[in-house]
């Protein structure tokens, strides 16, 4: 142990150094498509944009709703009424797009270099085993864009945007990042006898899949009435303890699984050879310092205020100077994902009200991506590099952690401090909630049918499914369909 301590000193700041490399990798990936979704995002907003689509403030006693079926709905005046977005309406969207993203970025800087690394320390000093921390620890530092969300969009705006990004980004992991692990994982060599493709351990996927589905009923329950009482947000945070018991439990089950390095509940493995982390390490090292120039000035730029304000505010614990200091690296990370989350979800709910578009359909669609884009393409690389059990286990047991207790807290706390119960349009969100049941059943049914085998094809229709979702909540939200 004391050994490990060490090396986890020394080789901190090569961690932080390879997850910036990392991000770089991404944003070199996806900035392009980032600004072409940006772009088509403003053309159907031009489109969209009109004088029918928007009520003065004034004619709703402070509210703003859209068409007759929307009216069911609002949002508060404070979230949607200023000037720009009712001189510049395109305009305003494009500012407040932009500041999304922008938003997406400091959310993935944050808890990649600052918040992960300091909860791996904290577990590291409560001696928590691997996988107890994967799920308690590592979910919350993964899962943070989704919790903050959530948090906002019940004590902030005030609306359904919160659950929508979780419902969203769960089906957004489910079909993308098990998709993408599919489609760029290396696959093995065919061997006489063996089925070729990507073949992933049935033990963990078939029980956080178990776990998903008790999630997804529960949180349907809860959702079924518009209204969530105390009791019902507590329930779910007793289920996520249940589940934390079980990975516990679990241990000995995965033991094969930990010592070939395969499993993806934990960063947290400490059954590695030391030897070959060191070696890793270097190499990393050495590729972060070559790579260091094949960074866009035009982004680099643009990211350097974020990075300078995290710099001169978070201590990085990754530095064997201030690992001491990991508990302040830990609030000041909360601190800003708290500070980015509530300017993040304004702002989509500013779009959706220029849009027309429901606050639980902004979430699904766009804050979802968003929040889970960064953990996604992480995934994907780490897939890429050959360990695509490890990014499969990350898509399905980070979703329960965002339904249990990215939705079970908020609504507690709310229940607690108000003394009232948290009311959610169920029109908006049931469809959704079901859509996201059958698709991890069809999902689960598809890889038990390939006998825990990813292929190319596999991946393709994962990535179809993620589409048709999208489409659906779209279609559905413009009344172009009638279910």
């Amino acid at each position: 142990p004391n050994r490990r301590s060490a090396m986890a000193a020394v080789g901190g700041e090569g961690r932080f150094r390879r997850n910036r490399h990392r991000r770089r990798r991404a944003l070199d990936l996806a900035a392009p498509h980032v600004g072409a979704a940006l772009c088509c995002l403003a053309a159907v907003s031009w489109a969209i944009a009109s004088p029918a689509n928007h009520v003065d403030s004034a004619d709703t006693e402070g509210m703003v709703g859209v068409s007759a079926r929307r009216m069911l709905y609002t949002y508060d005046a404070g979230v949607c009424d200023s000037y720009l977005n009712v001189t510049y309406p395109i305009l305003a969207v494009a500012m407040l797009l932009w500041g999304v993203f922008y938003m997406f970025w400091g959310l993935a800087i944050v808890c990649d270099d600052y918040f992960v690394t300091s909860l791996e320390d904290i577990s590291e000093a409560l001696s928590l085993s691997p996988d107890v921390a994967g799920a308690t620890f590592m979910a919350a530092g993964s899962s943070a864009p989704e919790l903050f969300t959530s948090l906002m969009g019940v004590f902030a705006v005030k609306n359904d945007v919160g659950i929508g990004t979780i419902v969203g980004s769960a089906v957004f992991n489910l079909c993308c990042i098990i998709g993408g692990t599919a489609l760029f994982t290396p696959m093995p060599k065919e061997k006489a006898g063996v089925l070729p493709g990507l073949h992933i351990d049935w033990k963990p996927i078939t029980r956080d899949s178990i776990f998903y589905f008790i999630s997804i009923f529960a949180m349907i329950y809860v959702l079924s009435d518009g209204a969530i009482n105390l009791l019902e947000g507590v329930l779910l945070i007793v289920f996520y303890a249940i589940y934390v018991a079980v990975m516990a439990a679990w241990t000995p089950y995965l033991k094969p699984m930990l010592e070939r390095g395969n499993t993806g509940v934990s960063r947290l493995n400490e059954e590695e050879d030391d030897d070959k982390e060191d070696d890793k390490e270097k190499e990393d090292d050495n590729g972060d310092d070559d790579d260091e120039g094949g960074e866009s000035p035009i982004l680099k730029a643009i990211a350097r205020p974020l990075f300078l304000l995290f710099e001169i505010s978070i201590p990085n614990c990754s530095d064997p100077k201030n690992k001491h200091r990991y508990l302040t690296t830990f609030f000041m990370s909360i601190v800003w994902i708290g500070v980015l989350s509530y300017f993040m979800t304004t702002w989509a709910s500013k779009l959706g009200c220029l849009w027309g578009i429901h606050p639980a359909v902004m979430g699904v669609t766009v804050l979802a991506a968003g929040t889970s884009v960064p953990d996604a393409i992480g995934s994907l690389l780490v897939a890429r590099d050959g360990q695509g059990d490890m990014a499969v286990s990350n898509a399905i047991g980070s979703n329960v952690f965002d339904i249990l207790l990215g939705l079970g807290l908020p609504w507690a706390l709310s229940n607690l401090i108000s003394g009232e119960n948290v009311h959610a349009d169920t029109e908006g969100l049931l469809p959704s909630s079901i859509l996201l049941l059958a698709t991890l059943a069809l999902v689960y049914g598809v890889t038990v049918c390939m006998g825990f085998r990813l292929t190319r094809a596999t991946g393709a229709f994962f990535f179809a499914l993620y589409f048709v979702f999208v489409a659906y909540s779209l279609l559905h939200e413009f009344d172009k369909i009638p279910f």
